[in-house]
């Protein structure tokens, strides 16, 4: 184990909340990854190739690779200075992050499958010293050999050099939550195993499809504020997110087609397709000259089935009942206003909602920001403590149109891993966790 002091930081600690953030170092802390190259521009013999195709095909693990690749590897300390200061880039924001915890009493810490030379070189050229750090020893010797350790090993696991998840649980009876900030494959194991993972990059993919509680950041200028910011507005979508309408969004429309002769369309099609408002969605399947026919076709039709064929989605009432009082609420929909305040008022949800808003109702429909701009001066609540919770990737992006973080719920038409690809805050598995979702994790 290595460690360094934070230059120019007192060493009085502010009140302790006992919590532990264990940080990444190639791809995170340094937004380059180091590793590979590090060992490929030291290579003296072609042997090399014969271990890294065998690590990329999955049959070792990194630390079978390092030992293999390290005497084939010739590197002074002048070498590894020269290479840190072309090729290793620390997070701009990284130092202000580390102030930020120790005035707070939490304790970073260090964790990586790459080199701890690599990360003491990166650190001590910027000032960061005292900072615990688990890592592969990369050891230089005189003659510009190269030895390679691997202290934190796990045999029980056998893949990395450094078993992040070994030393989570070594750290486990010590603190109250456990936060992982990474961005990558070797992040996998010990995200499994946090209280909440900040994921940069694959590592938020990962996350979601594992359903594995995570905050997406591009770096540490936002983390502070991602786990302390408390929640104050929650806009939501309403077909596929509060309410199951596809049955009845789905007969309607496949009434219309069959009316204009048409084919008829699956649920699943229709729900990818009808995110987008209902003149945008006729114009883009009838014949010009037909959309108007199409869509009072659609209207008489739905208005005699929408109330019976819509429900809640599961946990949805519960959801809304248990944010009543904590957060100001509404409904921002593509869905025409007057049917989205019909079904409100049906399921009784009017009453807790500060405004809803849907298409025809003034604003350009999603992924517009308008409708979030609309509610966001209705109500006076910043940007940054306003969230928007839809199903689909347009609600991710009409979202971020306003400026705001989305919030998106897994089910059975977009998956976790669909919807993580678009970038949103968070993924939920379902609206059920968005209570403690809104909790600040610090």
């Amino acid at each position: 184990m290595k460690s360094c002091k934070f230059a120019d930081v007192s060493s009085e600690k502010g009140p302790s909340n006992n919590i532990l953030i264990l940080c990444d170092f190639d791809g995170t802390i340094s937004t380059k990854d180091t590793v590979n190259r590090l060992i490929r521009e030291h290579l003296v013999a072609p042997e090399w190739r014969f271990h890294v195709k065998r690590y990329m095909r999955g049959d070792i693990g990194s630390r079978e690779v390092y030992e293999a690749v390290a005497p084939l590897m010739r590197m002074s300390r002048d070498d590894l200075d020269n290479f840190v200061n072309k090729h290793s880039s620390l997070d701009p924001d990284f130092p202000a992050f580390l102030q930020w915890a120790i005035d707070r009493g939490i304790d970073v810490k260090v964790v990586s499958d790459g080199f701890d030379a690599t990360i003491l070189t990166l650190f001590r050229k910027h000032g960061i010293h005292d900072l615990e750090i688990f890592a592969n020893s990369l050891i230089l010797l005189d003659d510009g050999k190269v030895l390679i350790e691997s202290p934190y090993f796990n045999p029980s696991c056998g893949k990395c050099g450094t078993c992040k998840s070994g030393i989570l649980r070594k750290f486990r009876n010590e603190y109250n939550k456990i936060i992982l900030i990474g961005d990558g494959e070797s992040d996998r194991h010990a995200a499994s195993e946090s209280d909440m993972v900040v994921a940069l990059k694959e590592l938020f993919i990962y996350c979601a499809k594992e359903r594995i509680p995570a905050l997406r950041a591009e770096g540490f200028r936002e983390i502070p504020g991602l786990l302390t910011r408390r929640i104050e507005a929650v806009t939501f979508d309403l077909d596929g997110t509060l309410l199951d309408s596809l049955d009845a969004i789905t007969e309607a429309f496949n009434y219309m087609f069959s009316k204009l002769g048409y084919p008829l369309m699956t649920a699943e099609e229709v729900a990818r397709k009808t995110a987008i408002s209902l003149i945008d969605f006729v114009k883009s399947f009838l014949k010009p000259e037909e959309a108007e026919l199409g869509i009072k076709i659609f209207r008489d039709y739905y208005d005699t089935i929408f109330l019976k064929k819509t429900t809640m989605m599961v946990g949805a009432k519960e959801t809304l009942e248990a944010l009543n009082g904590n957060v100001l609420k509404g409904i921002v929909t593509n869905k025409r206003g007057r049917y989205a305040r019909i079904l409100a008022d049906h399921f009784d949800l009017s009453g807790n909602m500060e405004l809803i808003i849907g298409a025809e109702d003034g604003f350009r429909a999603k992924p517009s920001g308008d409708m979030f701009e609309a509610f966001m001066k209705s109500v006076g609540i910043a940007r940054d403590k306003t969230i928007y919770v839809g199903d689909a990737p347009l609600d991710i992006k009409a979202a971020q149109n306003a400026g705001i973080d989305a919030f998106a719920v897994a089910g059975p038409i977009f998956s976790a891993e669909e919807l993580a690809l678009h970038q949103p805050r968070r993924v939920l598995s379902s609206i059920s966790e968005l209570l403690d979702a809104l909790e600040p994790v610090v």
